[in-house]
């Protein structure tokens, strides 16, 4: 991947150079800054950056925002807003660091290879031929020698061979093949985690006991904080549960027509059908348009306006967003309902006096951590599910574990746990809890994947990393260069 300071200067040369320089000046008083001119816009280590270099960057930068922005010139005002003219000198500067960096780390280019590069150029041929002649007056017309021009060509390709360097592959052939084998050898297991204090709900309480709470002062604040804390539950806001097909409106009428040419055929019954087929939503065609619970300000408001009106079970006539046409079809809606804290107050006292039972919550765990090495023993899924709801725990079903990443879902095993596990028998259950969590796992069996997926995955993750590390190296490579480098700029001519 190329990162900014190293951006090819032959490609901005090759893409923009003679388009650009030949063209009307793009920005109001930008006329007035002339090609010639014996000023530099700056010098790196005696490096000149040259006024010509500088427009020639900044000129390309400007058509770049101007097509962004429709067509219409920048103005001065709009530069300088923008920082396009430091951000093109900072990128000037670091291009000539590079340059300079390549020349003492002794990257020479031959001037067999300048000839070869100038004669692949595109803008010198003719019948896909080079053209000498043809070479020699585009340079001209442009301002330029050949001999400068071949410098730019000899400074582009200094930083090629460092941008090589730094692309170097990172990661041997041995290295992938044995992270491959581990990503492919593990075993597959049931796990669930359990903390503590989520079995505080199964702790019996007295209604004297939560009188005697509510009846002291102390409290009360302790109550209040957890009404606060749990407000979206006790408060709950107008919802909607719906699905939607969308149809694209790049050509308006087209979109129309053929949003109520469906909005003809669809029922409740096979809307998630037709939604499958032809909504132009992504996630649509995998879900059938299903968009869940929404309360308001979750969608446009062209979209909420129709949803929150509309009666269960009925589909609306097309409507239009900034996103194309859609039709609407309610499921499902929940009234907006609020219990105020004198309604749940019980509810609430009742949880802080469980959480403080101590030997009570001791108990329970290990009662509980007995029930469930049972059940996962006895292989009771649903059983282990209704757990999981029952006490907001982490179950994992049948979860593949593998040796490299050792994570039981979005749990992380330590190296300790992982040597156990991989260790264990099928049929074994392991318990890596502590005093305060029930944590147990299951192997059900060894596994071996050799999906070709995973090998393509990793391919996948040995290029990031290589990337990445890449990326980092020539990002320190310029923080060292500049503050080792003797920079001078010229901000009266920029």
């Amino acid at each position: 991947m190329k990162n900014a300071f190293a951006s090819k200067m032959s490609y901005f040369i090759l893409t923009f150079l003679f388009l650009i320089i030949m063209a009307s000046f793009l920005f109001s008083g930008y006329d007035n800054f002339s090609l010639g001119g014996g000023k530099n816009v700056a010098t790196v280590d005696g490096t000149e950056v040259t006024i010509k270099e500088y427009q020639i960057a900044l000129n390309r930068q400007v058509e770049f925002f101007n097509q962004m922005m429709g067509g219409k010139g920048m103005s001065q005002k709009q530069l300088e807003e923008m920082g396009i003219k430091q951000s093109v000198m900072n990128g000037l500067i670091q291009q000539k660091l590079i340059a300079n960096t390549a020349e003492s780390m002794g990257f020479v280019v031959s001037l067999e290879e300048i000839k070869n590069e100038i004669k692949n150029l595109p803008y010198f041929k003719r019948n896909e031929q080079f053209d000498v002649n043809l070479y020699r007056n585009v340079l001209q017309s442009n301002g330029y020698t050949p001999t400068q021009f071949e410098e730019l060509i000899s400074n582009d390709l200094k930083q090629k061979k460092v941008d090589e360097l730094f692309s170097t592959t990172l990661v041997s052939e041995n290295a992938v093949k044995d992270i491959l084998n581990f990503k492919n050898n593990g075993v597959n297991v049931h796990a669930i985690k359990i903390s503590r204090q989520s079995l505080a709900p199964l702790v019996s309480v007295s209604e004297q006991e939560i009188k005697d709470y509510i009846s002291k002062p102390e409290n009360l604040k302790s109550l209040e904080a957890a009404y606060t804390e749990n407000y979206a539950k006790y408060n709950q806001a107008e919802e909607v549960k719906a699905r939607h097909i969308l149809i694209k409106g790049e050509n308006d009428a087209k979109a129309l027509e053929k949003v109520k040419a469906l909005r003809a055929k669809v029922t409740p019954a096979n809307f998630g059908t037709v939604a499958g087929k032809e909504s132009e939503d992504p996630t649509g065609k995998t879900n059938g348009g299903d968009l869940g619970w929404f309360s308001r300000g979750r969608m446009v408001p062209e979209f909420d306006d129709v949803a929150f009106k509309m009666a269960k079970g009925s589909i609306s006539e097309p409507i239009k967003t900034q996103f194309g046409y859609h039709l609407i079809y309610v499921e499902d809606k929940k009234a907006s309902a609020t219990k105020p804290l004198a309604a749940v107050q019980n509810e609430l006292a009742q949880l802080a006096i469980q959480k403080t039972k101590a030997q009570d919550l001791d108990k329970l765990l290990e009662t509980e951590k007995g029930k469930i090495e049972s059940l996962l023993k006895d292989n009771k899924v649903a059983e282990l599910e209704s757990i999981q709801k029952k006490l907001d725990a982490q179950f994992f079903k049948n979860a593949d574990v593998n040796q490299y990443d050792q994570n039981v879902g979005q749990l992380n095993l330590s190296p300790k746990e992982a040597e156990e596990l991989f260790n264990a028998n099928p049929g074994d259950t392991l318990n890596f809890g502590n005093a305060g969590t029930i944590y147990l796992v299951k192997v059900n069996s060894k596994s071996v994947n050799q999906d070709k997926k995973v090998e393509e995955q990793l391919a996948a993750e040995v290029t990031a990393q290589n990337q990445a590390f890449s990326r980092k190296s020539r990002e320190e490579l310029i923080k060292t260069l500049n503050n080792k480098a003797k920079i001078v700029t010229n901000p009266a001519v920029m």
